[in-house]
């Protein structure tokens, strides 16, 4: 028998171009270069081409359930039944598993929490070690969701407290005010279940393109992420840059997420609007973008931007693209949210301005764009952060050692 194996479930169309699921994929590759072997299930969907034929993923095993999926994404509730009409078949699958190996883990991800109450009992009933991650606060709930959806992320999370974690044999954290939060709750409820710190993860290696801006007419400042809400901070990026960009006639905001939203793109365009015709080439949507694209924007920007807000997601989170951004070798510009001024330092491994501070943002962009040779160097002692603190291949070994 093979001493250890990891199984990942994900029980939605998982692999889309987010960054919690490129964490995951780093995980897996991290375990099985560590020498663990890696299934990766899915119900209800399946891995795309490019990552079945990325050589860095090569040796997950994938297992599909459910090959008639497509049929029911026209309605979401049905796909999401047709999700939990797949179960059985889990328990098949885990099951002929068991036998190949001496020690199986089954490392759950955070927010599907009505799933994972049946994959708790899928897993004690074959003595499967149950380790979970959660990277976001799990109580946060938006005021501004409809009172149906609000109602339903309050289940959830009260499925996952009441019903998972009870189950969990560990839980890895994203930070440190993670870790304080649930070992808090572990102590209130009596309950004995070790949380550790599994620090934000990059494979560092995917993003050394070796990549110059092309365009020499353009300095571009480039975010990569979500364009709704207030979670990073894209608002106050707009206002910071359109505060400058008249004195960098040789620079434009790049915006890369999706945009399509209509209702939630109203405060970016009330904010465009401040903006004069002839200069509206100067703030670019790219819309959603594949990884490979994300990775060669970002290569050929000039700097790179998140002027994430202080609320309680930047509290007891780690922005997962803050790693990507460093990876790069680029400026970074970011705020002193969290646990960010635990790794980065104003003017040594990236520019820092105050959170919420639009004034405070566009200094530091100044700060960068007026001096491009410590921009450099700022820019590479960032990189050596990652390797250093961020790198897939370490950061994984706290799960297996």
């Amino acid at each position: 028998m093979k001493d250890k194996a990891v199984i990942f479930v994900t029980s939605s169309d998982f692999f889309k171009p987010r960054a919690s699921h490129f964490r995951l994929l780093a995980i897996a590759r991290g375990l099985i270069e560590n020498g663990v072997d890696v299934y990766w299930i899915l119900l209800a969907s399946e891995p795309t081409k490019e990552i079945l034929t990325d050589a860095h993923y090569k040796k997950i095993v994938f297992i599909t359930l459910g090959k008639h999926f497509k049929k029911y994404r026209w309605n979401k509730y049905l796909f999401y039944l047709y999700r939990f009409h797949q179960i059985p078949r889990l328990n098949n699958i885990i099951h002929n598993i068991i036998d190949i190996y001496k020690e199986l883990i089954c490392y759950s991800y955070s927010y599907d929490f009505l799933f994972h109450y049946f994959l708790a009992k899928i897993c004690k009933k074959n003595n499967i070690m149950i380790y979970n991650e959660m990277t976001e606060y799990p109580k946060l709930i938006d005021e501004d969701i409809n009172f149906i959806t609000k109602s339903i992320l309050k289940l959830r999370s009260y499925v996952y407290f009441k019903y998972f974690v009870p189950n969990v044999d560990h839980i890895f954290v994203i930070s440190k005010a993670l870790k304080q939060f649930f070992e808090t709750y572990l102590e209130n409820y009596n309950k004995k279940i070790c949380v550790s710190l599994l620090n934000m993860i990059v494979e560092p290696d995917r993003y050394e393109c070796n990549l110059i801006n092309t365009d020499s007419q353009f300095k571009e400042i480039v975010y990569v992420g979500t364009m709704y809400g207030d979670k990073d901070g894209v608002y106050y990026l707009m206002e910071a840059y359109i505060k400058i960009y008249k004195d960098y006639p040789d620079s434009r905001l790049i915006l890369v997420g999706a945009n399509t939203r209509v209702s939630q793109m109203q405060k970016i365009n009330n904010i465009l609007s401040k903006i004069s015709d002839s200069d509206s080439d100067r703030i670019i949507f790219t819309g959603q973008l594949d990884r490979k694209s994300v990775i060669e924007k970002l290569n050929s920007a000039y700097c790179l931007a998140l002027a994430r807000p202080n609320n309680i997601q930047a509290k007891y989170g780690f922005p997962t693209k803050l790693g990507e951004y460093l990876s790069t070798g680029k400026p970074v510009v970011v705020t002193s949210v969290g646990e960010i001024p635990l790794y980065l330092k104003d003017g040594e491994n990236a520019y820092i301005a105050k959170p919420d501070d639009v004034d405070s943002f566009a200094d530091k962009l100044r700060e960068c764009l007026n001096d491009p040779i410590k921009a450099s160097y700022i820019g590479q002692k960032g990189k050596e952060l990652v390797y250093k603190e961020f790198n897939y291949l370490e950061v994984t070994k706290n799960i297996i050692y």
